[in-house]
């Protein structure tokens, strides 16, 4: 099978080495052409532009935000299956797109990016949910200091801190809202109070709060934000008999039933490859593929996730 990636940066790079070592036929491309030559060369990989790109039954979306519905349009044109790393859209236009594109090409498999769904982490908080009982509220929490995302680089230049290039930690961290609503059900509700403090000198926002009623009656508070200078990325779901609480920088998941009691330990020393979450993820869309069934994260789950990001973010269309 052949695969075409789009968009050289941190994570097209790692969706291209992981398709490479699934044994595909993989083609890169990137605005930069060096950086695609540069990548091809270290994977075994075949450099190309746009416009010279063989035919191939995959396309990997791995652009900056703001350009995924345009790139997916033109991937479905040339009759590949789609996978488009998170978030879909960077605004309701762009949307409107994409589930119009989505429309258009019924016979296509397209999945948008949610690695987090693949890792130990969320797996067995998804699998002992029933041990809390009936479920109240999650509280949902991540935090990283955005300079040292990508050392390296000057951050000021690289799409999460802008807005023109579909920036912001909402959408940067859609991860939380996407595994929040695979945990707690669909959304009837969403306030977000979102600001940009100017701590960081960027033109998006850098801190979020969001308030989700869900359909089932839960409430789910999600805080995200670019500004701690240690990584902090946790869920609690609250429910009658007990809670569970999943802290990914501790490879830990707990369970509580009684106040002041030790807690038992669901799962310890997980997620130690990162990346194993990911080539879960590309298995997943491989077989989907094959079967010619939908992915776990289409345009339609897509879309409604990112729609609730957007109202966070924006406010009620």
């Amino acid at each position: 099978m052949r695969a075409l990636v789009l968009g050289c940066g941190s994570v097209g790079s790692r969706h291209a080495r992981n398709l490479t070592d699934l044994g595909l036929e993989v083609a890169v491309a990137d605005v930069d052409e060096g950086v695609a030559t540069t990548l091809a060369a270290a994977i075994g990989a075949t450099p190309v532009t746009r416009e010279s790109a063989p035919p191939g039954e995959l396309v990997v979306v791995a652009t900056p935000t703001a350009a995924h519905a345009g790139d997916l349009g033109w991937a479905l044109d040339r009759g590949a299956d789609v996978f488009v790393e998170k978030p879909l859209a960077s605004s309701r236009g762009e949307l409107a797109t994409a589930r119009a594109l989505a429309l258009a090409h019924r016979d296509r498999i397209v999945m948008v990016g949610c690695n987090l769904r693949f890792s130990e982490g969320f797996e067995t908080v998804s699998s002992n949910l029933v041990s809390v009982g009936r479920p109240a509220a999650l509280l949902v929490d991540f935090g990283w200091w955005l300079p040292a995302w990508r050392p390296a680089a000057d951050y000021r230049t690289q799409y999460s801190a802008r807005r023109a290039l579909g920036g912001g930690i909402v959408l940067d961290a859609i991860h939380e809202l996407d595994y929040t609503i695979a945990l707690a059900g669909p959304v009837e509700h969403v306030h977000g109070e979102c600001d940009s403090t100017g701590i960081l000198d960027i033109d998006v926002e850098d801190v979020a709060d969001i308030t989700l009623r869900h359909r089932g009656g839960v409430q789910s508070h999600v805080h995200v934000d670019y500004l701690r200078r240690t990584y902090s990325r946790s869920c609690t779901v609250i429910g009658s008999d007990a809670q569970i609480t999943w802290d990914v920088p501790r490879a830990v998941v707990e369970l509580s039933r009684d106040a002041g009691s030790e807690a038992q330990i669901l799962a310890a020393g997980i997620d130690a490859d990162p990346n194993a979450q990911y080539v879960a993820e590309m298995r997943h869309m491989l077989a989907a593929m094959e079967s010619r069934t939908p992915t776990c994260n289409d345009i339609e789950r897509a879309a409604a996730t990112t729609e609730i990001a957007l109202t966070a973010r924006d406010g009620a269309a």
